[in-house]
């Protein structure tokens, strides 16, 4: 089965007070720390999509800016990014891929709850698969290949993300062990949790930049 993720860190990052993507986590940062996990994982393909502070987030990644796209509509919501990312993966002549990770930038995730994901997604009849923690609905998403094509048509108007998913009803697979799951790193109160389930220590006063 051949897996791709798409990474959405476009956003302005307004409540966080900061660019979520450069958020130091560990020795790098938060996105540096996230691409790191997917390739850790049974991931084949990256696509980061970029939008606010695109540059600055470029250099920081260093080798890894190899996988980012930059989408110009990113002010005009969540969907428009989504819509980039799948689009990429159907262009290039790369073959569709059986599935595909939907990872936020500000929803961490660990490899293993991906591969978990991911094998709960071939096991299954489902179309998507979503990890919930005490009945809660958590992340990432993993979504068969076939749905790609929604997945480049999703609109604001249409919920993006969650319309595709109103579509076709994840398969929800309870990981009430895995906090994890549940992460959203919206305002700056919520990165020492995060970082204490991720096992991550905090800042350290500077951040090591990928394949740099």
């Amino acid at each position: 089965m051949t897996v791709a993720a798409i990474i959405l860190a476009a956003g302005a990052s307004r409540r966080m007070g900061r660019s979520k993507p450069l958020l130091p986590w560990g020795e790098q940062t938060l996105l540096g720390w996230e691409l790191d996990e997917l390739m850790r994982s049974c991931v084949d393909d990256i696509v980061v999509v970029l939008g606010a502070r695109a540059e600055a987030v470029r250099r920081e990644l260093g080798d890894g800016a190899r996988y980012c796209v930059f989408n110009a509509r990113w002010p005009q919501g969540r969907a428009t990014s989504l819509a980039a990312g799948a689009r990429v993966l159907g262009a290039g002549g790369r073959a569709t891929p059986d599935a595909i990770v939907v990872v936020n930038v500000d929803q961490p995730t660990r490899a293993s709850i991906v591969d978990a994901l991911v094998t709960e997604l071939r096991g299954s009849g489902a179309d998507a698969v979503q990890p919930s923690y005490r009945g809660a609905r958590g992340h990432p998403v993993v979504l068969r290949g076939s749905l790609l094509g929604a997945l480049a048509s999703a609109t604001e108007a249409a919920q993006g993300l969650r319309g595709v998913l109103a579509a076709h009803p994840p398969r929800l697979v309870a990981m009430d062990d895995e906090p994890v799951v549940r992460l959203d790193l919206d305002t700056p109160d919520t990165l020492d949790e995060a970082r204490r389930l991720l096992g991550v220590q905090g800042p350290t006063g500077g951040t090591r930049t990928r394949g740099g």
